[in-house]
């Protein structure tokens, strides 16, 4: 810029009022001087004039341009002026901008006519803010600077009342030296992962640009150590700003990086060389969550609230919470990674749960677990009994035998191919009848009489005995004798346990050999009746523990019965003795049985005896009875006079055991003659 001073001491006789009109004067507002410049502006020469800029011209002085083949000129073309006309051509700095030198090639300048003193009647000069220089007629070049001003251009001026010559000033190059003063920035769009939580996932945007008053000839950003495409730009230096990158566009997909913190670094540079950058940590979390849920699958009703507990799990980020749901009613949110859930009711429930960890998307979402159910069942307590039950009909019988009379009757018979009536005299004869009365309890009882004492009516309370009938009844008990290889009945019940019957719900009839494994199977399957009663048929088998179990309902839980005895005797059979009749000395071979199996793995004992009439002894026990329950043993008598013959009995007996499921038995008993001399061996 030039000031009114610069302006009467620019040309002689050039008046200030034209020079202010001309150039736009202000107060001078220097910045310090620079050796060297932080980019070069080129106006002219190989270029087009995008710098320069003419002001109005009076009087016919012309500002003209060329650029790139021709000067950038201010000429008179021959057309008489007056004192104070003329024109400029001026380069103004834009904002952040400084300039700090021009320099002007070899060839650049040519002047014609120009602060000559013989024929000249036009002065011209170099000018800026706080300083100018004036042309000199025949200079081709020149340089200037430091300096710092805002603007820097050139005049050409009529310095005479009429100036009548031709002059001109052509330009055919000129380098600014440019000072940047306003450092570059950066700029990033919002809803990206610049401005993202602590921890993210997913895909995420990033756009961000880049602004500077030189022009931004780059931009790059580089997260988790990769490089992220970038932009750039040639460099135009006819212009002031230079550069023009294009805003970066990117992608950043989490799941392409490591967990964790990973370094989100955005830069970029100008045509002044001057570099700007940012950086921010962002975590990353691509693990999904995860929920699961343990508790109680089946509970009483008479328990009270049952809870489901649900534990989350998640990656780097941790869990935000769970969020919940009981059958179909509300979801509940719990702001942690373990959360109980109350269940209440009876019936069938459904838990549903999801976990969602702190990692956010791009639009603002939680990573959430895959669904986990769990279901619960609450139901009314239930009562399952068995037993073995018999009806006592209350009656006292007896068997006797009496003689009955038969009256004389007609009767039809075959006689000869033919059939003829006959007259059956009468007769009498025996039978065997089953004489029955019904049975009798005395009790005590009390009445209320009315009696008449001094002379009034008055009820007093006696007590008598009196014989009542015994009704007919169930006589329940929890064990039970049967016959070997015979089957029976086995009685239950099942009701709530506040004594409401449960009709027509399975019950499955449970039994275990009595062998102490308590190998438990199924025996029958039974429906419980409008009483809920129901009745089951034992097929035959050793000793067992008999029970019953209720498996439940939607409402109801399950039940097991207090486990009854069957008691079965074993069956021993003495199969054969041999020979049956011996002298005394001899020894006879005894061949044995116990029959019906579930013998122990180390084999059963068998008790073995000896009688004589009414008196018998244990001469020994048989061990290891295993396989099929067939044994075989002997027994050899002592001396004795041959004259003396005597009939002895043999029986076998199987001794109680804890893992032999029969009750003792007895075999039946075979007889040995024992006297006389022995036999002589026979002749082959």
């Amino acid at each position: 810029m030039i000031d009114r001073l610069h302006c009467r001491r620019l040309v002689a006789r050039v008046r200030c009022a034209l020079a202010a009109s001309l150039i736009a004067c202000v107060s001078a507002g220097l910045l310090p001087p620079t050796a060297s410049a932080d980019e070069t502006v080129v106006a002219c020469g190989p270029n087009v004039n995008h710098v320069f800029l003419p002001s109005a011209a009076y009087g016919g002085i012309a500002a003209r341009q060329g650029c790139p083949f021709g000067p950038v000129a201010l000429t008179t073309d021959g057309i008489p002026m007056k004192a104070g006309q003329g024109a400029i051509w001026q380069a103004v700095a834009p904002a952040g901008l400084t300039i700090v030198g021009a320099t002007f090639p070899a060839n650049s300048i040519q002047s014609y006519q120009v602060n000559d003193g013989t024929n000249g009647q036009f002065g011209g000069d170099f000018y800026w803010s706080g300083g100018r220089s004036n042309i000199v007629p025949g200079e081709h070049s020149a340089s200037f600077g430091p300096f710092s001003s805002s603007d820097f251009g050139w005049l050409l001026v009529c310095g005479v009342p009429t100036c009548t010559y031709q002059a001109n000033l052509q330009i055919f190059q000129v380098n600014l030296a440019v000072r940047e003063t306003t450092p570059p920035a950066l700029g990033v769009a919002a809803g990206g992962i610049w401005q993202a939580p602590r921890w993210v996932r997913g895909r995420w945007p990033l756009l961000f640009w880049g602004g500077s008053p030189s022009g931004m000839c780059g931009l790059n950003a580089y997260f988790g150590g990769s490089h992220l495409p970038g932009t750039s730009s040639a460099r135009d230096t006819s212009r002031w700003q230079q550069c023009l990158a294009w805003p970066v566009s990117d992608q950043i997909v989490t799941q392409d990086y490591g967990q964790g913190a990973n370094e989100l670094y955005v830069s970029g540079w100008d045509a002044a060389g001057e570099t700007v950058s940012q950086a921010k940590t962002v975590y990353v979390d691509n693990q999904p969550p995860a929920v699961s849920l343990s508790g109680p699958s089946d509970a009483s009703s008479t328990a009270g609230t049952q809870y489901v507990t649900a534990t989350a799990s998640a990656g780097p980020s941790g869990v935000s919470g769970i969020a919940c749901r009981v059958d179909s009613g509300p979801g509940r949110w719990y702001p942690a990674s373990m959360a109980s859930i109350p269940v209440s009711g009876v019936g069938e429930h459904s838990v549903a749960c999801q976990s969602e960890n702190k990692a956010l998307n791009s639009s603002g979402q939680r990573a959430t677990s895959a669904s986990a159910t769990f279901s619960m069942k609450i139901g009314q307590p239930t009562v399952s009994a068995v037993a073995f039950t018999r009806l006592v009909n209350g009656l006292r019988c007896r068997r006797s035998t009496t003689r009955v009379r038969v009256p004389a009757h007609w009767v039809r018979v075959q006689r000869g191919g033919r059939t003829v009536r006959l007259r059956r005299a009468a007769t009498t004869r025996l039978v065997h009848v089953r004489r029955c009365h019904v049975r009798t309890q005395r009790r005590r009882v009390t009445i209320w009489v009315t009696v008449r004492r001094h002379g009034h009516k008055v009820r007093i309370r006696e007590h008598k005995l009196v014989r009542v009938v015994l009704q007919p009844r169930r006589v329940i008990s929890t064990h039970k004798f049967v016959a070997h290889g015979r089957s029976t009945t086995v009685n239950g019940w099942l009701g709530m346990a506040n004594g409401i019957a449960l009709a027509g719900q399975t019950v499955d009839v449970l039994t275990a050999p009595e062998d102490g494994r308590s190998g438990y199977a199924l025996a029958a399957t039974v429906t419980s009746a409008a009483d809920g009663s129901w009745t089951a048929r034992i097929p035959p088998g050793p000793s067992r523990l008999i029970t019953a179990a209720f498996a439940g309902g939607p409402t109801t839980e399950a039940s097991l019965a207090a486990p009854v005895q069957m008691v079965v005797p074993a069956k021993v059979k003495l199969v054969h003795v041999s020979p049956r009749q011996v002298a005394w000395g001899a020894t006879v071979r005894l061949t044995g049985q116990l029959v019906g199996g579930y013998l122990p793995p180390g084999g059963a004992l068998v008790r073995l005896r000896i009688g004589l009439g009414r008196t018998f002894i244990t001469y020994g026990v048989h061990e290891h009875v295993g396989g099929s329950g067939r044994f075989r043993t002997s027994y050899t008598f002592g001396a004795g006079d041959p004259a003396i013959h005597r009939t002895y009995w043999f029986e076998i007996a199987s001794l109680p055991m804890g893992d032999y499921p029969y009750a003792p038995s007895s075999s039946g008993r075979i007889s040995v003659t024992v006297g006389g001399h022995p036999r002589p061996p026979r002749r082959r």
